[in-house]
């Protein structure tokens, strides 16, 4: 009997040990934003995208880049869409919740600018992204927006 409780403790401290790089994925553990929009434009038909400096995100959208230990922020180069990826972790829940509100007004913003103007674009972004996962906040306006939600959602 004894040999058995030894057999079941081994077992279940085993187990233990190796749901427990699970658990700390699933809290938000740190992933890499450059390898993930990496792995968007592999997977993805991106359009040609230039990164925001750091004074532009200041400047225009009102992020505090000392508050983002990683960002990429990807504009679309054609003025005519809207495609527009931003991957960033904040420094702590506030930020990140910041971080969200801004990305929906963001979203807002361009719904207004293209719903009477450009129909095709409107639908992009009426069918766009804003999500946070822990830390980690993403604004993900494409017509592959679902799909990139699923790949943010699975790098932690």
């Amino acid at each position: 009997m004894k040999k058995l409780t030894e057999a079941a403790l081994l077992c279940a401290l085993a187990l233990l040990i190796l749901l427990l790089p699970a658990c700390g994925s699933a809290a938000g553990g740190d992933a890499d934003l450059s390898a993930l929009y990496a792995q968007m434009e592999e997977k993805f038909e991106l359009p040609a995208m230039s990164a925001l400096s750091e004074r532009q995100l200041e400047r225009y959208y009102g992020i505090d880049t000392a508050a983002c230990p990683q960002l990429v922020v990807m504009q679309c180069d054609d003025g005519l869409r809207v495609d527009e990826i931003w991957l960033i972790q904040a420094a702590d829940e506030a930020a990140a919740e910041q971080l969200l509100a801004l990305a929906q007004s963001r979203l807002d913003q361009l719904a207004a600018e293209t719903e009477n103007y450009l129909p095709d674009q409107y639908a992009v972004v009426r069918d766009s992204r804003a999500l946070r996962v822990g830390s980690y906040v993403a604004l993900l306006i494409s017509p592959d927006a679902a799909e990139m939600e699923e790949l943010f959602r699975g790098a932690f």
